[in-house]
């Protein structure tokens, strides 16, 4: 009896002394030694060593694990069977924090930056002098993106992937909106959102000018400018006034319009009884026939 319970207390002593080995590991040099693991080992050992121009590596737990327990270590794999290393190095991310804090600030000039993670797709030891940033096209569209570190100098390429976390103003749809509507202040809401991903530039400001849907705006969703567009002049079935300019002659009357225009378009016009002209638009609901 005295036999077991002291076989159960040494074995639950070898388990609460166990390392425990994880799914990942970051290294700032290149070796990987037994003390990333526990620091609280004094007799280290190597366990693998990267390549200067490698910088991720996957192991096997099971091979790990055997070169531990060689040295007398015992392990409790918490890894599920890979051990992923990555060799990060002491750069220093201030400058590339800057520069696409400012790029996303130039399309959204109110956003609200918390944070900025970054993973390396390749191992950076230092900016270049004449490094250049290029983002993925519509990169400011997405919370998750990867731009390239260009040195044309040293012709060297770097690939970063970074994760910004922040949060935006912008306008939704506060009920279903028909498309053509003229739309009002009381068709949008103001809401501060968490950035993630959008389908194009947002409506962020207050509008000044009259501005119609171009489709059908459901209730709740973003409301981006690609899905409207300025009020035309003149509308399609509204009533105009006419200018009827002949030499001396100047004559004024109403028609019906049958088609939007912007100043300076030609339209068609339909008159009172039933006849169709062309006029050129000159201001808002305002058109002239020469």
């Amino acid at each position: 009896m005295f036999l077991r319970v002291f076989f159960l207390i040494y074995c639950l002593c070898l388990h609460l002394n166990a390392l425990e080995l994880k799914s990942e590991y970051i290294l700032y040099g290149l070796d990987f030694n037994a003390s990333t693991i526990d620091s609280s080992i004094t007799e280290d050992f190597k366990l693998y060593q990267f390549e200067k121009n490698r910088f991720h590596k996957s192991l096997t737990s099971s091979k790990l694990i055997q070169t531990l327990q060689k040295h007398g270590l015992e392990v409790n794999d918490k890894s599920k069977g890979i051990v992923h290393l990555t060799r990060h190095s002491k750069l220093d991310y201030t400058p590339l924090e800057d520069a696409i804090k400012q790029y996303y600030l130039h399309y959204f000039p109110k956003m609200h930056i918390q944070e900025i993670i970054f993973k390396q797709g390749s191992y950076i030891q230092a900016l270049p002098d004449d490094y250049e940033l290029i983002f993925k096209k519509s990169a400011y569209l997405y919370s998750r993106s990867n731009l390239q570190i260009i040195s044309k100098k040293q012709k060297i390429r770097h690939f970063l992937s970074y994760e910004i976390k922040a949060r935006l103003k912008l306008f939704k749809a506060s009920h279903n909106i028909n498309r053509g509507k003229i739309l009002s202040q009381i068709d949008l809401s103001y809401e501060e959102v968490a950035f993630e991903r959008l389908k194009g530039l947002p409506l962020q400001k207050v509008l000044t000018n009259r501005y119609r849907p171009k489709k059908r705006l459901a209730s709740g969703k973003i409301i981006y400018l690609k899905d409207i567009e300025k009020l035309p002049l003149v509308v399609k079935n509204k009533r105009v006034n006419v200018r009827l300019v002949s030499g001396n002659v100047r004559l004024e009357f109403q028609a019906m319009s049958l088609q939007d225009g912007h100043i300076g378009d030609e339209i068609s016009i339909k008159k009172h009884d039933g006849k169709r002209l062309k006029a050129k638009v000159i201001g808002t609901n305002l058109v002239e026939i020469q």
